[in-house]
């Protein structure tokens, strides 16, 4: 049976499902314009695959890759985002307004803020107590209805995260794509108007997986999402 919430629920859709897809695209494209026939006949194979769990594979496969990923990303980023971003040391967000946000979650999850001098002598300690505050947040931004920016950046921060993980798998699905496409021109070494076209897109899409799909690209909205999370202690 499909499962619904993997194409209903936005989360399960748009960080999970849409990685996988456009990790895919490319062989799809290069099997429909060299084996039109072939293509046609696998198109039932994969419409009963989905609905058998092929959705939820596809899903499952793009999020394990991303979460793998996860904590070479924080390793490289100095820390979690969105506990690096309540660091004193951190500059993402003003020292007043930080200090405001520190006085405001202490209050709230009755966990005492860190200072200056303690966070620069026990930075673990003080790592703790932001990862706590961090989950406190999380907690209490649950209600996507009211939290509507922080659900959106999350969903934002998934899809990079995953389409980060499967990176490779993309470049190399548009490679193949890109031989499957040379094949009927091997013989009679002409490349038609529609291969040049599809080819140049491929490129592209390679280029775009070699170069703009990186570490600092998936941290952009990592920052985003760390920031919608502690503003909405405002809320």
């Amino acid at each position: 049976m499909i499962d619904l919430a993997k194409i209903t629920d936005p989360y399960e859709r748009k960080a999970r499902l849409y990685p996988a897809l456009i990790c895919l695209f490319p062989l799809m494209v290069g099997m429909s314009i060299t084996f039109p026939k072939v293509y046609s006949t696998l198109s039932g194979f994969v419409a009963l695959a989905a609905a058998i769990g092929g959705i939820q594979f596809l899903s499952h496969l793009a999020r394990d890759r991303g979460k793998k990923l996860e904590p070479t990303l924080f390793k490289n980023w100095g820390g979690t985002p969105s506990v690096a971003i309540l660091r004193h040391s951190d500059k993402y967000i003003s020292p007043p307004a930080k200090l405001k946000y520190h006085s405001v979650l202490e209050s709230k999850s009755k966990i005492a803020a860190p200072s200056v001098d303690f966070e620069n002598d026990n930075s673990e300690k003080a790592d703790e107590i932001y990862a706590a505050w961090s989950d406190f947040l999380r907690g209490k931004t649950r209600d996507v209805k009211k939290y509507p920016l922080v659900f959106k950046e999350n969903i934002n921060y998934g899809f990079r995260r995953n389409l980060f993980g499967v990176r490779r798998h993309c470049i190399f699905s548009a490679l193949i794509s890109i031989v499957i496409i040379l094949l009927p021109s091997l013989e009679n070494r002409s490349l038609s108007e529609v291969q040049i076209a599809i080819g140049l897109f491929l490129v592209t899409y390679i280029f775009i997986f070699s170069f703009v799909v990186s570490r600092d690209w998936v941290k952009t909205v990592a920052d985003a999402y760390s920031r919608n999370l502690i503003e909405a202690i405002n809320a």
